[in-house]
């Protein structure tokens, strides 16, 4: 009995090692998702975010501490803006995520022994973005010290003792915008339902048309000849037909059930989950064709979904991961969806700022819908050859 059991353990494992996707997806998944997330928050945490600076001091003091701002690992500052109300553009560009501000007389009420609060308004539409910035700005102010200490205090007249509690580390006066109650479903929720919808609408469509030949066509329209145009229009228009309505009503969800806020444009909005839609249904094309296989397809989309999700922003800053990492999301469509989504329902940017990444969402679509026009052909060829 224990012989036996051990030739059927070596026959299994000789049968795995023999199939080389299954030896692919058991022992190289780990390995490649390992590298993947390696890659993606190789940084450890957030660092460079960018953020703009409003000095209404303009004081020796303002100077000195925005120096050391720049210096710092967490922020970069882009610019000066002229007000805390020039960051909200800034923020619906993606061009900067923070303002510092230095309120007026700022340095004076510092030597009288008042301690001014340095202003600090953040996007907190990212909750990593926020948590950058608000510790950045306390990691400097706590050990910078601010140039002003128990010496510099004394000499200009302050007594001992005020000029003790006086040389103490600022305190930030922090203000959230568009999630001020840092509310983790708000940030992540439209997320999931976008990875949810692509996972679906790609393992379905690509095990459909995997299932479908050109034999059951020639039976299903006997004597008739179709074009691969038509029969792609075709499948693209039935599978749209049925899967449009869905991701309508799942995106709607966090916003009516869950209760989450939506400032943008909705047309806006349905045109790009209409525009991601299709373009997920040409890649399960690509999938189908290049698997071969209904099982493995479902497997293939499976294992992927991890790698889109990593990719796509969800959970980590764009650019806060490596070059690579970046240029290898922006090709993503689930990229673009995550960026105009938040930015249109969190921030409220209005359609202006978000045709950048519609933009791409069609460019890919249209790449894509190529490639899968190409796929379908080409399965439709091989079924009529191997019928014949």
């Amino acid at each position: 009995m224990p012989n036996l059991w051990f030739r059927l353990c070596l026959r299994e494992l000789k049968r795995i090692l023999g199939d080389r996707r299954i030896v692919v997806l058991l022992l190289g998944g780990p390995f490649f998702y390992a590298v993947l997330f390696g890659g993606v928050y190789w940084n450890g945490r957030t660092k460079q975010v960018p953020i703009v600076i409003v000095d209404q001091d303009h004081s020796h003091l303002s100077r000195d501490l925005t120096t050391a701002l720049n210096a710092s690992e967490n922020v970069k500052i882009v610019g000066w803006v002229n007000s805390t109300d020039d960051l909200l553009p800034l923020v619906r560009r993606e061009i900067a995520y923070a303002c510092i501000f230095f309120p007026p007389q700022f340095e004076r009420d510092m030597l009288a022994g008042k301690q001014p609060r340095i202003g600090v308004v953040s996007d907190a539409s990212n909750i990593l973005i926020a948590g950058s910035v608000a510790n950045g700005v306390r990691s400097v102010l706590a050990t910078y010290q601010v140039g002003i200490d128990r010496i510099g205090l004394e000499t200009s007249g302050m007594p001992v003792e005020a000029a003790g509690i006086s040389a103490m580390p600022l305190q930030p006066a922090i203000r959230l915008l568009f999630n001020p109650t840092s509310n983790y479903s708000f940030f992540i929720l439209m997320g999931l339902v976008c990875i949810a919808i692509q996972s679906v609408t790609r393992m379905g469509c690509g095990v459909a048309l995997e299932l479908d030949s050109a034999d059951q066509l020639s039976r299903a329209f006997p004597g008739i000849r179709l074009s691969n145009a038509m029969v792609f229009a075709s499948k693209v228009a039935a599978t749209a037909a049925l899967a449009l309505p869905v991701a309508y009503c799942a995106i709607a969800l966090p916003f009516i059930l869950f209760g989450a806020p939506y400032r943008g444009n909705v047309f806006v909005l349905l045109v790009a989950l209409t525009v991601f839609v299709v373009s997920q249904i040409f890649i399960a094309y690509i999938y189908a064709y290049l698997c071969k296989s209904a099982v493995l397809c479902t497997q293939i989309h499976m294992f992927m979904s991890v790698v889109m999700f990593t990719l796509s922003g969800f959970t980590w800053p764009y650019y806060a991961a490596p070059v690579a990492i970046q240029r290898i999301a922006f090709l993503t469509p689930l990229f673009h969806m995550n960026c105009l989504i938040r930015k249109s329902a969190l921030v409220g940017a209005p359609a202006s700022s978000l045709y950048p990444h519609l933009t791409m969402l069609v460019v890919l679509c249209i790449l894509t819908g190529i490639w899968g026009y190409t796929a379908v052909c080409n399965k439709m060829k091989t079924d009529a050859q191997g019928r014949a």
